[in-house]
């Protein structure tokens, strides 16, 4: 029996459609929000039903949560009556969580209140990550956030006076950053001064109809940017434990590690993705409709993934446990030529990227699917 002990909740709305943004999600105007709020509520609701009986089909069952994550969109629009509303949903389906269950609030600028905060708080959240991006207005312009600085220092401000765990997500590759000589060092050191727990670093990454695509930094400025920065937070005393992510000592993010883990995880809302570990199934919802689209993972697939998911993280990978006989010599060749290059250590037969190693994860992979035949 697969036993899920985490939640992930995708809330849809926004205050504003950012351009950059591919994450299911919806703006209504402020008159239409209590509507489309009623409606997604209405949603969860029959999704719930759908999702346990899929639980069933699948030979899963729920366990007390260790993670809960509500992500966006927006979900501090959800304000004061979402989390009375989350409160009584999961108490009526009897999903509990834990004593030391991570339940995390994504939290943009300018979108909180002091009432909404405490709402959550009070149902159990202590963890909450702040979609901040860039601390500069030009940049924040420039990716069509609707927060500017003066929201940003305020939320930092608001998050460290609470003395809670909280997290900040930041952009690298913004466009016009080589143009307007981006100072990110000088950005995040005014970021660490609030003292947060965790950042995630994320390289924004936008297909060819972006409409600053062609103002984009090249390869070498961001792979400057990623590496001058995590150069920067490891000496502040974080630990860069996962591709993107980097946190104080015992502040990583639970939820996100059982992702890298390959762990279940339950999901609800529109396009939300969950996962059964035993039984290799992913679903993702419909974004309409109390239904979701199934994929059955093959052995090897799952392997595979669970493979580089594992090469994302500071733990690295036990080669043995993913390779045998000629492949296991294959991968052990291939693991030295890029330890010559800076691209990973190894100790034994368990392998870990370096950071320069990280930047290029997917060239790595395809060497790998070159080199291993039974691939």
């Amino acid at each position: 029996m697969d036993k899920v002990e985490s939640l992930y909740i995708h809330f849809p709305l926004c205050r504003h459609l950012c351009n950059y943004c591919d994450f299911y999600k919806t703006a209504p105007s402020v008159n239409d929000r209590t509507a489309k709020l009623n409606e997604f509520q209405s949603l969860l609701s029959q999704s719930i039903t759908r999702l346990n009986h899929f639980f069933i089909e699948s030979n899963a069952e729920w366990g007390e949560l260790e993670t809960l994550y509500i992500g966006g969109g927006t979900p501090s629009l959800w304000g004061e009556s979402g989390a009375n509303f989350l409160e009584n949903f999961l108490e009526k389906n009897k999903i509990n969580l834990s004593d030391t269950c991570e339940a995390t609030l994504e939290v943009n600028p300018g979108t909180w209140t002091s009432e909404g905060l405490k709402a959550f708080q009070k149902m159990g959240f202590n963890r909450f990550s702040l979609g901040v991006q860039s601390t500069e207005n030009n940049f924040l312009e420039k990716i069509d956030r609707v927060h500017r600085k003066n929201e940003v220092l305020l939320t930092l401000k608001k998050f460290k006076e609470l003395g809670v765990n909280f997290s900040v997500d930041f952009m690298l590759g913004l466009p016009f950053s080589k143009e307007l000589n981006r100072n990110i060092i000088g950005e995040l050191e005014e970021i660490t001064s609030y003292e947060p727990d965790h950042i995630s670093l994320y390289i924004l990454t936008v297909k060819e109809n972006y409409p600053f695509y062609k103002n984009l930094p090249d390869e070498d400025w961001i792979e400057n940017e990623y590496l001058s920065v995590s150069e920067f937070l490891r000496d502040k005393g974080y630990e860069h434990y996962e591709v993107s992510n980097f946190c104080k000592p015992n502040k990583k993010s639970i939820h996100n590690s059982k992702y890298w883990q390959g762990d279940s995880i339950a999901a609800l809302g529109p396009s939300a993705t969950g996962y059964f570990s035993e039984a290799k199934k992913r679903y993702k919802w419909k974004t309409l409709s109390a239904d979701f689209e199934i994929e059955q993972l093959s052995e090897s697939s799952a392997r595979m993934e669970k493979f580089y998911l594992g090469l994302r993280t500071l733990e690295g990978v036990d080669l043995v446990t993913f390779f045998e006989g000629t492949d296991l010599k294959i991968m052990l060749d291939l693991s030295r030529e890029w330890s010559k290059k800076g691209l990973c250590e190894i100790n034994k037969n368990r392998l870990f990227l370096t950071p320069r190693g990280y930047l290029i994860m997917d060239s790595l992979m395809d060497e790998v699917f070159i080199r291993v035949k039974s691939l």
